[in-house]
Formats: C-alpha cells, structure tokens, sequence
C-alpha cells in the first residue's frame, strides 16, 4: 500500500517534469543589420592586408608601449585575477553534477549510570567504546537539468568574463596610444612655441633698438613685450602638459610617474590617409568583445529563467556508502564488523510565500534587460563606426584647408615683417599676422592629433587589436 502511495504521489511531479523541458528559447534582436555602412569611402587595396592597427603608425616606441601595458598594467592584472576567479567559480558549479564523496573516521567513549536498578554485582554503571568509519556519498540526481543549467550558466558568464578582459585589454592599448600621440602632438607644439619665442624675441630686440633711436614709440615697445612674454607662458604650460603626459603613460605601464619620458619630438605626427572600408556591420558584431559579453550575459540569463522555473519541481538526493563499526578501533578493519547503509530523499517546495515565483519574475526580467543592453550595444557600436568613417572625411577636408591657409599665413607674415622693417605698415598689423600664423600652424597640429584619435577610435569600434598577443 505505501509503493502504490509513493506513485501516486511522484507520478504528476513527473509528468510536470515533462512539460518544463519544453523552455522558451532565448528571444533575439529584432534589429536589422544592415548589409553596408551608411558611409561611403573609396578603399584603399594596400590596407587590405593590415592586421592589427598598431603596425598601421609604423611607430616601434608604440608597439613597445603597449605590449608593455599589456604586460604590466595593475588595473588590467586585476581584472585578469578577477577573470581566473569568474572561470574557477565556473568549475565549482559543474562539480555539482558529480556526487560528494568523504572518508570519515569517528570514535567515542560512553558511561551510563544505572541508579535505581538492583543488580547481583551492585555496578551503578558502566562504560563502552565504540568506533567507527567508512565512505559517505551524497548525490543530488539532476533529473531535470537544474544543476547542468547552473554550471552552463556560469560557463556563459566566465565568457562574458573573458570578453569584458578582451575589451578591456583593447581599451587600455587605445589609451596608451592615444596619450602617446598627444605626448608626440604637445613635443611638436614645445618646438614651435620655441620658435615663436624666438620670433617674438627677435622682435623685442628689433624694436627695442628702434626705440633708443626714437624710431619705435612706447606702446610698439609695449607690445612686442607683452607678446614676448606670452610665448613664454605658453611654453611653460606646454612643459607642464608634456611632464602630465608622460606621468600618465607610466601609469599605463605600471611604472613610478616620474615624468621622464621622451616623447621623440623628432618625429611627426602620421599622415594619415582615409581608411579602408572596415568589415560589414555584421562582421564587426562579432569581432566586438562587448557585444560577445553582452550576448553571452543574455544566453546566461536565458539559463537563469529556466533554472528559477525548474525550482518549483522536486529534488533527489541520495546518501549512504560502505563501513565498519566495533567497539575496538583495531577491529575496523575486520570483515565481520562490515556495515552499508543507503538512503533517498525527495524534497518538493510547497510553501515558500511566493519566493520562487518571484525568482522566476526576477529572471524573466533579468533576462528581458539583457536583451535590452544588447540592443542598446549593437547600435552604439554602429553609431561608433559610422561616426568615425564620417568624421574622417571631413576633418581630412578641415586638415587639407588649414594646410593651405597655415602655408599662406607663414608667408603673409614674412612679408608683413619686411614691410614693418621698410616702415610701410603699422607694429599690430605685423604681430596680428605673426600671432595668427603661429595659431594657424598649432591649430594643424590639434588636427592631425584629433584625426589620429579619430582613426584610433575607428580601430576600437570595429573591434581590431591593436598587437598580435593582444587576444
């Protein structure tokens, strides 16, 4: 009668058992990718082969840079810990499928007080041994898939672990490139604020001469100091900036922030033409470690619902194992004190104040924000490239006028210098020019260090690394 009770019991929990297999899929994007950017450029057959964006600089103190990064930075060190950790957590929810097994040696010593019963010896006690020891196995049989679900989940998130490390290794190789150029960038602005301090000192000796002779008034005297004067403030906050710069690429490599660190003014910034084409947008969903993490975030979560929904259903467990029991430790190993015991279990949630239908409202939600992030991730990574490929256009038209117009001011302030020298024209006129030349020729090296962030930003966004043990 107690079988025929214990059937009719489990037979519905089973049959539940049957429908739950039968899981929503986790839902996709409904957003469409395009075939093609937005963006028109012409592509360029020699980038065809490149392969990392570092080597595109053609800079070897870069390279150097960033591998050195890579290998060193605290934060990205951290982070790579933090990963290992995620991946060992992963390994402890798969050993759940596995049953525990624990070797157990226990001994104890007891005495009984026997007052009030009249035996032929008179002893009001006594004392016994007894020992014992054996294998226990405990095991939670996985029936419905809960347990796999669980170390499948946190299989997903050591991915998206791993991605978030991938990403965080190509954020960390643009930050260093691009504090490496603005390094290169305010060099180049040191030499030509020197240049100008001397132009402008040129000019204060100059006139300085004129006005001994009388042939220069106060207020020109004036202000070929103050311009003088000028230059030299912003050479000095040029200074500052480049020891700043450098303090913080140390950081990047993890070393002191001595601020002794050269810049190689020799060089120039790169001559950058318009960049191939990157990989169609679907391509670059794919080689985008966020957008990996992302995904792998929403799988994980997909597993989560089923987990929380799998809670409403019964749990196996089964525990025993073999031993000895004797009252002498020596006898343990004897056959004839051999003992096994085995026992199941079945334990089934009926009152839980509504805790797990929460937990599975919980996961749907959790799982319906993960979506919904990655969505949000795919169009700002299309956003990301569409807008580096316009902004390239345009600032190489913005680069190539200013070009031109720094070429015409250099000139038109040589001129200018001469036809004060002959007396033809006015001191402001002169220093207006030469003070509008030297903007002019500073203003082209923002540029050109704006462009090479922009290119950098392009590499970033579709997902390129930046040197060959990058990944």
């Amino acid at each position: 009668m107690t079988n025929w009770h214990i059937l009719i019991t489990v037979s519905p929990l089973l049959l539940l058992s049957c429908q739950t297999r039968q899981l929503e899929q986790i839902p996709t994007s409904d957003s469409k990718i395009p075939h093609s950017w937005s963006t028109k450029i012409k592509e360029l057959s020699s980038d065809n082969n490149q392969t990392f964006w570092a080597e595109s600089f053609n800079i070897q103190r870069l390279t150097e840079l960033i591998t050195l990064a890579q290998k060193k930075n605290p934060d990205l060190i951290s982070l790579t810990e933090l990963t290992i950790a995620t991946g060992e957590g992963a390994t402890i929810a798969g050993t759940k499928l596995m049953p525990i097994v624990n070797a157990e040696l226990t001994g104890s010593r007891t005495k009984r007080n026997l007052i009030g019963f009249n035996f032929p010896d008179s002893s009001t006690s006594f004392t016994t041994n007894s020992f014992s020891s054996g294998i226990n196995v405990s095991w939670e049989l996985d029936l419905w898939g809960k347990i796999k679900d669980s170390h499948s989940s946190s299989l997903k998130r050591f991915n998206a672990t791993l991605a978030d490390l991938s990403a965080a290794r190509l954020s960390l190789s643009g930050q260093v490139a691009k504090t490496w150029f603005a390094g290169l960038e305010n060099s180049l602005q040191i030499k030509l604020t020197q240049k100008t301090v001397n132009t402008y000192a040129q000019n204060r000796s100059f006139i300085n001469e004129r006005y001994r002779k009388g042939l220069a008034t106060a207020l020109e005297q004036k202000l070929a100091e103050a311009s003088y004067q000028s230059s030299l403030s912003i050479l000095a906050q040029r200074e500052r900036r480049r020891n700043q710069l450098a303090q913080s690429l140390q950081l990047f490599t993890g070393e002191y922030p001595s601020g002794e660190l050269d810049f190689n003014a020799s060089e120039n910034l790169p001559d950058l033409r318009l960049p191939q084409l990157p990989p169609i947008p679907s391509k670059v969903v794919q080689s985008r470690h966020d957008l990996t993490s992302a995904f792998m975030t929403l799988e994980a979560a997909g597993l989560d619902l089923k987990i929380a929904k799998k809670n409403l259903l019964p749990s196996f467990t089964l525990i025993g194992g073999p031993g000895s029991r004797a009252e002498s430790i020596k006898d343990l190993l004897d056959e004839k004190y051999r003992v096994w015991d085995i026992s199941g279990g079945i334990s089934q949630p009926i009152f839980q104040a509504g805790r797990l239908k929460a937990g599975i409202r919980k996961a749907k939600a959790m799982q319906n924000s993960a979506l919904a992030n990655l969505k949000t991730l795919t169009l700002r990574a299309f956003s990301e490239v569409e807008d580096s490929l316009n902004s390239d256009i345009l600032l190489e038209e913005e680069e190539n006028s200013l070009e031109t117009a720094s070429q015409a001011l250099s000139k038109a302030a040589e001129i200018c210098w001469e036809r004060y020298q002959k007396g033809v024209i006015e001191i402001f006129d002169t220093l207006d020019t030469q003070r509008r030349s030297f903007d002019a020729q500073s203003r082209l090296l923002q540029l050109k260090k704006v462009r090479v962030f922009n290119r950098i930003n392009l590499y970033l966004a579709i997902g390129m690394n930046a040197i060959p043990n990058e990944s």
